[in-house]
C-alpha cells in the first residue's frame, strides 16, 4: 500500500527534484521499491502508467532546465527501471504490427493529461533548446494536448528500429 501511495503522490507533486531522479541510487531505489499491484491492474495498464510517469518526468526535467536530450535519458532510465522492477516485459505493450496497443495508448493519453500544466510550460523551452522560434499559443496548445500520443510514437519508433537491427 505504501508503494502504491508513493506512485500516486508522484503525479500530484509539483516539478520538484524528487520527480526527476538523476543519481544512480535514485533510479535503483525506484526500481527496487516502486511497485504497483500489476496482478490487479494488469501488466498493460501498469506499462501505461510507467510510460506516463516517464513522459511526465521528461517535462518536469525540461522545466528544471535539463536539455531535452538529457531529460529523455532520465525518462528512459526511469521507464526501464520501473518496468524491470515490476517484472514487465516491454513486448507485452506491442501489437503484431509493432505498434503500442490502443488500450495502452488511450491510458497514456489520459494519464499524461495529469501533467498538462508542466507540459504546456515545457513546450516553449523545447523549441528554444532546438533553436526554434517560440510556438504560437495555438501550436503550444495542440502540442500540449497531443503530448501523450507523441511520447508513445517515440517509443514505437525506438522499438521498431531496434527490431530492424536484430
Amino acid at each position: 500500500m505504501k508503494r502504491l501511495l508513493l506512485a500516486s503522490i508522484f503525479f500530484l507533486l509539483p516539478a520538484t527534484a524528487f520527480a526527476v531522479p538523476t543519481k544512480p541510487e535514485q533510479f535503483e531505489k525506484l526500481e527496487n521499491k516502486l511497485s504497483l499491484e500489476c496482478q490487479k491492474y494488469g501488466a498493460e495498464s501498469c506499462a501505461a502508467r510507467f510510460i506516463s510517469m516517464a513522459a511526465c518526468t521528461y517535462v518536469f526535467a525540461v522545466n528544471q532546465g535539463k536539455h531535452p536530450d538529457e531529460a529523455k535519458d532520465i525518462a528512459d532510465e526511469l521507464f526501464v527501471r520501473i518496468m524491470r522492477g515490476n517484472k514487465i516485459k516491454p513486448a507485452i505493450m506491442f501489437t503484431e504490427e509493432e505498434n503500442i496497443k490502443p488500450t495502452i495508448v488511450n491510458e497514456v493519453a489520459e494519464r499524461t493529461a495529469l501533467c498538462k500544466e508542466a507540459t504546456e510550460k515545457a513546450v516553449p523551452q523545447l523549441f528554444k533548446a532546438r533553436g526554434m522560434e517560440e510556438p504560437t499559443p495555438e501550436i503550444q496548445k495542440r502540442l500540449t494536448n497531443s503530448f501523450g500520443y507523441w511520447w508513445v510514437s517515440t517509443i514505437e519508433t525506438i522499438y521498431k528500429e531496434g527490431k530492424k537491427t536484430k
